[in-house]
């Protein structure tokens, strides 16, 4: 196994209407801290050192960085109709792609902003749009 370019990554996301959205042809980057537990200080007054225990709860964000696109059923209707929304969106990431065997990782998650950046001379773009994962990452396979 090599190092592999990320240029056939897949990024599918539920929009409002709970119908999978495949939105990897306005993504530029993809970002995931999969962070594992928290920790939780347990330290004793008479310890020389800090004691650490897992609180044992999976606590994972990640970020996407889209072209922008107002067309129906495009990155900007999909982010715009779960924006504020009370329930968690179904998302799947496939870093090398979607392929039989390819690694997949999903969830669910909250979108907890919506960035925008207008330049002139450049595209329109939504940096670094933040996701909140509401519960565990599964890793698994396509």
């Amino acid at each position: 196994m090599g190092v592999e370019a990320g240029k056939d990554c897949v990024l599918k996301l539920d929009d409002s209407g709970d119908t999978q959205r495949t939105l990897t042809t306005y993504v530029t980057k993809v970002s995931m801290d999969l962070k594992g537990h928290g920790l939780v200080d347990v330290t004793a007054m008479s310890a020389s050192g800090h004691t650490w225990a897992s609180d044992e709860l999976e606590d994972c964000t990640f970020s996407v960085d889209f072209l922008y696109d107002d067309g129906s059923n495009t990155v900007w209707d999909v982010l715009t109709g779960i924006r504020g929304y009370a329930t968690a969106r179904d998302w799947e990431i496939g870093p090398k792609g979607s392929t039989g065997g390819y690694p997949k990782l999903s969830g669910t998650c909250f979108l907890e902003g919506l960035p925008m950046e207008v330049s002139i001379g450049d595209v329109i773009r939504l940096p670094g749009v933040p996701f909140r994962v509401n519960g565990a990452v599964t890793i698994g396979t396509w």
